[in-house]
Formats: C-alpha cells, structure tokens, sequence
C-alpha cells in the first residue's frame, strides 16, 4: 500500500514541479500524465508508469527548462522513487503483509539509487545551459503520444495464455 501511495504522490509531484503552461503542448502532457497516473496506481505492473515518467519529462523539457536547480532536484528524485515504488507494486500485490526486513532492502536500495541519481542531476545542472531545440520536444511528444496510444491498447487487449 505504501508503494502505491509514493506512486500517486511522486506522480502528482512529477507533473507538478515542470510547471506546466497552459499551452496546447502542456495540456497534452499534463492529460496524459494524469491519466496515466490513476491507472498506475491502480496497476503498477503496466506500461502506466513508463507513460506517466515520460510525459513529466516532456513537460519539463517543454517548460521547466529554466525552473532552477533545487526544483531539477526534486524532479529527479520524485521520478526515481515513482519508478523504484511502481517496480516494488508491481510484484508485491496490494494489502499483502512483507516482512520488515524486504521494506527496508528496498527503501535502502531506493534511498541509494535516487541520491546517486539526484547527485548526478545536480552535477549535470552545473554544465553551461543551452536552448531546448523544438525538434527535440516535437519528437519527444510524438513518441509520448505514440508510446501513451500503445500501452492504452495494451492495456484494453486480453491477455494472452503463456
């Protein structure tokens, strides 16, 4: 339960901290992102997590670009433990009991990754800035498009017998 907590609340704050304009482009993202957030937390083993990470990342590359570095931070650190806490939903099923010593591997283990993560971030932060091409954020919205219309499909098709 826990898990599927982080998921909607790292979610929330993934799509949040870009600031998304009310451009055509970041309501796009912004809608996807959200759809893509209720379904996560509903089935974390989906491609909704993929979805939901990759339409905060196109609405920080179209938006938050310029935000700052302590809100790149937190990007980075929500999208790390959004993808740590929809890995451990997605095989732990929900209101199952786990061991004290399994929940603390993987909150060792997700408290690791992400402050290497957000280490490298914020080094990367440090490089001289430049302008985001708008063929980069076109491309990257096609593919979320793409991407968001697959796993919607996925998701409504039968599953199929090993």
């Amino acid at each position: 339960m826990i898990a599927r907590v982080l998921i909607g609340g790292c979610g929330l704050a993934a799509l949040g901290l870009p600031a998304p304009s009310l451009t055509p482009a970041g309501i796009v993202l912004t809608s996807i992102g959200l759809v893509a957030l209720f379904i996560a937390v509903q089935q974390p083993g989906s491609a909704a997590p993929l979805v939901l990470i990759t339409a905060a990342a196109l609405s920080w590359l179209a938006t938050g670009g310029d935000a700052g570095v302590p809100r790149l931070l937190a990007f980075a650190g929500c999208v790390a433990v959004l993808h740590s806490a929809a890995a451990y939903a997605a095989v732990v099923p929900a209101r199952t009991p786990v061991a004290a010593a399994v929940v603390r591997r993987w909150v060792l283990r997700t408290a690791g990754t992400t402050i290497g993560g957000v280490a490298l971030v914020g080094a990367g932060s440090l490089l001289p800035a430049t302008a985001t091409p708008v063929t980069t954020v076109v491309t990257g919205l096609v593919a979320a498009l793409l991407l968001g219309g697959w796993a919607l499909v996925r998701l409504r098709a039968p599953a199929e017998p090993d």
